[in-house]
Order: C-alpha cells, then structure tokens, then sequence
C-alpha cells in the first residue's frame, strides 16, 4: 500500500513540475514592466524578451497562436504585419508546416516555427485556395508560396508532387540570382520552393521554375 502511495506521489509530482515547465517556458505575448512582449525560448539564450511597439491599451491577443493585433494592424509575433486588416484577419490553413492566412486586403503564408510572414505577391483574397504545398491559387493565378506563378490557364493548374523544402529569401538575395525577368518587380521578402511539380495543360513548373511550355 505505501509503495503504491509512493508511486502515484511521485507520477503526480511529476506531472506538475511537467505542467509547470511548458506553461512556464511556452513562447507567446507578455505584458510586463509597462510593455507588451513576444517572449520566447531557446536552449542558447534562454528567455528572450522581444518588445512590441504598440499602445497597450489598444493591443489584444488573438486566439490564433502568435498572433495579436491593435486597432489598425495585425502583428505576428512582435512584428507588425504591414498592410493587414484586423477586422478581417483569419487563419485559413495549419496543415504541416507552411501555414496561411488572409484578410481583406492580402492573403499571408508563415512558418510555424520561424519568425517571418510573407505576403502572396497579387494574391487575391476572396478567392484564394491553399493546393498541396508549395502550391495555391485564385482566380487570376496559381502561386509557389509567396510567388506568382503567371499560368496561362488557372483552372487547369494540378499539383503533381508536393514540395519537402522551401526558402525564405530577401527580394535583392532572390533577385540577384538566375531568375527569369518577370519578377523584377518584386520588392520585398519571399517564400518560395525549388522543390515540388504542378502543371496546367500546357505549362509544366518545378518548384516555381517553368520548366515547359507548349503554348
């Protein structure tokens, strides 16, 4: 009987020291000395106590992990998240790793254990699908990750392989290697794959290269 008590002493001491370390550790937003905070937690550094440029009386948290917003924008993490609606703002998809979102004025892709969070480029949000990863589309286009893709026929856009990998890039980095011409336009950081295979009926694309075309 007492090594019985003994047993379940120790399973439930256990538990709580568990229970305490995960809520004690669990990254997400803080409010203290005055600030609204993103803390998070590595081995390297320990706790890391990442302020966030907001009035607190207008910050509110969301119920989306890492999410948070004020009266004009959404923030992840503690970074705002440039031309965002809060009013509108959703999570549209958490499946793997790669996960989206959208608002009335852009449609977002995130990692969910990095610290970045990339528009669509020209994606529109009404009517937007998330295919198998890299891939999505709208109306207009189908898109590797945060790219435009410019397919001759959206309708007809197949996801033949999904992707194992992709890259996070800053638009000058992206840029400044062998890329076709038609995304010079681009003027911020992107997320993108190498990776993966989608076709229409004419155009064929590894990751986001085009790497046939019949028209």
């Amino acid at each position: 009987m007492k090594k019985k008590l003994v047993i379940t002493g120790i399973v439930v001491c256990t538990l709580t020291i568990s229970l305490y370390l995960w809520f004690s550790f669990k990254p997400g937003f803080v409010y203290e000395n005055g600030t609204w905070n993103y803390v998070s937690y590595d081995e390297g550094a320990g706790r890391r106590i990442n302020p966030i440029n907001v009035q607190k009386d207008e910050f509110k948290v969301l119920k989306y992990s890492d999410f948070a917003r004020d009266n004009n924008s959404v923030f992840f993490k503690n970074h705002k998240v440039e031309g965002s609606d809060p009013e509108t703002f959703k999570i549209i998809s958490t499946e793997g790793r790669y996960h989206y979102a959208k608002d009335k004025n852009n449609v977002y892709i995130y990692v969910s254990n990095d610290w970045s969070i990339f528009k669509v480029i020209n994606a529109d949000p009404d009517s937007f699908e998330v295919l198998e990863y890299p891939y999505s589309k709208d109306k207009n286009d189908a898109y590797c990750g945060s790219l435009p893709l410019f397919v001759d026929d959206v309708s007809k856009i197949e996801v033949i392989e999904r992707a194992r990998f992709s890259t996070l890039s800053s638009f000058d980095s992206f840029l400044g290697k062998e890329n076709d011409p038609k995304y010079g336009f681009i003027t911020e950081s992107v997320i993108y794959s190498e990776d993966g295979k989608a076709k229409t009926d004419k155009l064929t694309y590894i990751g986001y290269k085009l790497v046939e075309d019949k028209r």
